[in-house]
């Protein structure tokens, strides 16, 4: 919640932390009108700020790091001069802040079910090897479920190399990089596996 932007963040989110940034101020408690106010006023003049940047600048307030003039009440003129203080530094203070690292969310393929629809796609489709998951063949690759001669590999990569040949319409489109051929290679052994020739 505090590496939300101010102005993404709920009026209540806002409201609480502003209760916070108060009692760092050591300011006298506002009437719940000008508190109101306060808190609109942060929302629309500061949304672009986080939650934490909002809570440091205080903080720092609080430790005499800015030089603000004498008040007593907390009000939104208190606030916008803390904030403009904390502008002229805000780009130091968020490379000190340690940004939360994104979460990362492992993807879990089962593996066997990617072949098992694979090949249930062979099956039911018009048979065309350029739309397999070459992926597959690794799977069967590493599992030593392809046995691949020298020979058969030769030939798989001269079919695909003929394609290529067959399909190009200028020069150019018969110049095929390295990674393409490769993969191209692999989903046509798949092809042949499925069709039951290697």
């Amino acid at each position: 919640m505090e590496s939300m932007h101010i102005g993404k963040c709920s009026r209540i989110e806002v409201t609480e932390h502003l209760k916070t940034c108060i009692a760092l101020s050591g300011m006298q408690v506002p009437t719940n009108q000008i508190f109101n106010l306060c808190v609109s006023f942060t929302i629309e003049s500061y949304g672009q700020y986080k939650l934490k940047e909002l809570g440091v600048a205080f903080k720092m307030f609080a430790e005499d790091k800015f030089t603000i003039g004498n008040h007593i009440n907390f009000s939104p003129k208190l606030i916008g001069e803390v904030m403009n203080a904390y502008k002229k530094i805000a780009v130091q203070v968020r490379n000190k802040i340690e940004p939360e690292q994104p979460k990362q969310i492992e993807m879990q393929v089962d593996e066997e079910q990617v072949m098992r629809e694979e090949a249930e796609y062979w099956k039911t489709s018009k048979k065309d090897w350029r739309f397999l998951n070459y992926q597959c063949f690794d799977y069967l690759w590493k599992r030593k479920l392809l046995k691949i001669s020298p020979d058969k590999a030769e030939y798989i990569k001269s079919r695909v190399k003929a394609y290529h040949l067959a399909q190009a319409k200028k020069p150019e489109d018969m110049m095929v990089d390295e990674e393409t051929m490769r993969q191209q290679c692999k989903k046509y052994s798949l092809k042949l596996y499925y069709d039951n020739e290697l």
